[in-house]
């Protein structure tokens, strides 16, 4: 839950004003409240500097009316995980946060759109790479926690890197041109900030902290079973020397002890 003075809640009622203006700038047939929310490279490098507020305002414009369900979506989701973000970054460190989320969202549409310029050409709007930067964060330090559903039970790991998944299917479709409209980028850059603040990056997870464990182990027995058997075949050798003398050892019985004597020292 967040509070009424918190900055969560104040993005939030952000969103909704500037939703409002850009509803009835468009109701007017007048399109300057949705250009200056929205982020275009292809206008700035174009020459139109009006464009370059769109850099970070983008974050805090929505698709106007009709559609009411890009804004829904995004705050429901920031309102249900950015507060306790907000908890654990007070301050001018949750704005910190915030900013370079959209930073990297800013980013990652004005790479795309140099390397991609007919897929990327559409310009981009709205916070959902502030809310994958929430739910990063809180799948990074809470990885464990269960999130109840309509349908199910998930853990908040699992939920994060389902969404994860859809956003890197959904981007690798934009990159071959067949994308939904979709920002993708702007989750993927929201979720990688999210992650790296919170530290996800320095803990592994359990898979593949199991698999590295048993690759270990299964390393340490084989090593174990190939010494036995150089023991074994060492003592076959020292029999043979015993009972028919050195003359009788053949090449390879010869390589193998020349090794195990460098082995040893």
């Amino acid at each position: 839950m967040t509070s009424h003075n918190s900055l969560v809640h104040r993005i939030l009622i952000i969103w909704v004003v500037v939703w409002l203006l850009e509803s009835i700038s468009g109701a007017t047939g007048s399109s300057f409240f949705v250009a200056l929310f929205e982020w275009n490279p292809a206008r700035l490098l174009g020459g139109d500097i009006s464009a370059i507020p769109g850099f970070l305002l983008y974050a805090f414009g929505h698709q106007p009316f009709p559609g009411i369900g890009h804004l829904f979506f995004n705050a429901y989701l920031f309102w249900a995980f950015a507060g306790e973000v907000e908890a654990l970054y007070r301050g001018p460190r949750f704005l910190k946060l915030m900013g370079a989320s959209i930073l990297a969202g800013a980013l990652s549409q004005f790479v795309l759109y140099l390397l991609f310029a007919g897929t990327y050409s559409v310009p981009v709007t709205g916070g959902s790479g502030m809310v994958m930067t929430a739910l990063a964060v809180q799948a990074a330090v809470y990885p464990d926690r269960i999130l109840s559903l309509i349908l199910f039970r998930c853990r908040l790991i699992n939920f994060f890197l389902a969404l994860l998944l859809l956003d890197i299917l959904g981007f690798l479709y934009s990159i071959a041109g067949q994308g939904g409209g979709i920002a993708t980028h702007v989750h993927l850059a929201g979720a990688a900030v999210g992650w790296w603040w919170a530290g996800g990056h320095q803990h592994a997870p359990k898979w593949w902290v199991s698999w590295r464990s048993g690759r270990a182990q299964k390393k340490r027995e084989q090593h174990h079973q190939r010494n036995r058997n150089e023991d074994l075949e060492l003592d076959r050798i020292l029999a043979k020397i015993s009972e028919q003398g050195l003359p009788s050892l053949t090449d390879q019985e010869r390589s193998f002890l020349e090794e195990r004597s460098r082995k040893r020292g």
